[in-house]
């Protein structure tokens, strides 16, 4: 089954990892063949073409210019044109807009792959509507529940977003604490999400400032891509003040295996809930107990086994949990063993693909695709 992605491509996050997973070098060929189409040049480009993807160039779009809409759907039909595509996936409201009509005039079915429930600006979503899909792929429980009667009588399948463990070098520990001249007995937390707000790291920050006698560093991976994610960037950097020598800002890592492999801990205390949650699985299958906020998808991953839920923007249950796991490595043993366990089940790649290999199938089989 050959499927294209058409993609934005000018951030990368858990959707872009996701797409990652579905090229070649890890899903390769059967039962899917995944190939590309992005609008912008960047590290999502770099990183699929690195992954095995054949990735198809559209060109810049902003969504006012139509001179580049129509530039870049024409990019598409020849795209569409030289290949057998066995189904189209956009992945946003302003992929479905700009380009569900290229897609339907080809004949090649086009699914949307919901990646949130939240609906986008409303003139956004009444345009991607107007480009009807024959399918509508969930990527979590809580996003087909709060979604609700938006998707309207178009079929929607559960699926969750496939996903392998991250790799990591033998000596990734011992390399990444002393580069950063963590002793070796302190217990490492971690968070990896972008950032921003809803993720929660300055309440992360605000417990951990609490726990003053505690063994502790944090690791901040991730870096800010949008001019509000620069000044909340700056507010945590002045909260980490407070706890000076403690808390690193490791910016962008292309690495991000080798910094779970050196941690300890997974912590992401979300103030809003994340439709699923790519970083709890990656935490999960590299022995990272998580604690989180009950939020969104996170209790689809994360149980009482492996992690640790609490009630939203919860200072006291946060610092509660993070003390329960800081001072007894025993308990953190316990919930990493079972965290691996935990994570075979959205870490089996060939069977995740499988599963949507036969939910595209359904759609190709019963031509619901609309022109």
């Amino acid at each position: 089954m050959n499927l294209l992605h058409v993609h934005s491509g000018n951030m990368f996050g858990g959707v872009e990892r996701m797409l990652e997973t579905l090229a070649p070098a890890y899903a390769g060929e059967i039962p899917i063949h995944s190939c590309y189409a992005l609008c912008f040049e960047g590290r999502t480009a770099e990183t699929l073409e690195r992954a095995g993807g054949a990735v198809h160039r559209l060109g810049p779009v902003r969504s006012r210019r139509v001179d580049e809409i129509w530039r870049a759907r024409r990019a598409l039909k020849g795209v569409l044109a030289n290949g057998s595509w066995d189904a189209v996936c956009v992945h946003s409201a302003w992929s479905q807009g700009i380009f569900g009509p290229t897609v339907l005039k080809s004949g090649a079915p086009l699914v949307r792959w919901l990646h949130a429930p939240e609906p986008g600006p409303r003139w956004m979503e009444a345009w991607s509507a107007r480009s009807r899909p024959s399918l509508v792929i969930c990527n979590s429980d809580y996003t087909r529940r709060a979604s609700g009667a938006r998707l309207g009588s178009v079929p929607v399948v559960v699926t969750h977003p496939p996903a392998r463990p991250l790799a990591s070098r033998p000596n990734a520990r011992t390399g990444i604490r002393e580069r950063l001249g963590t002793p070796r007995d302190a217990v490492v937390i971690l968070v990896t999400a972008r950032i921003e707000h809803g993720k929660g790291h300055d309440l992360l920050l605000d417990s951990l400032a609490t726990l003053r006698r505690v063994p502790w560093e944090a690791w901040i991976v991730g870096g800010p891509q949008r001019a509000a994610e620069q000044a909340y960037m700056e507010e945590l950097r002045a909260k980490s003040a407070g706890v000076p020598g403690r808390v690193h800002f490791a910016g962008d890592q292309p690495d991000v295996g080798d910094w779970m492999a050196a941690a300890d801990i997974y912590c992401q205390p979300n103030r809003s809930p994340d439709s699923f949650g790519l970083a709890f699985v990656e935490a999960l299958a590299a022995g990272l107990p998580v604690i989180t906020t009950r939020l969104g998808a996170a209790p689809e991953i994360v149980d009482g086994s492996c992690g640790i839920l609490i009630a939203p923007a919860k200072a006291a249950e946060l610092t509660d949990a993070l003390r329960s796991l800081v001072e007894n490595p025993a308990t953190r043993q316990r919930m990493a063993a079972a965290a691996r366990e935990r994570a075979r089940d959205f870490c089996d790649l060939d069977r995740s693909v499988t599963r949507l290999a036969d939910a595209l199938r359904a759609v190709t089989a019963s031509s619901l695709s609309l022109t």
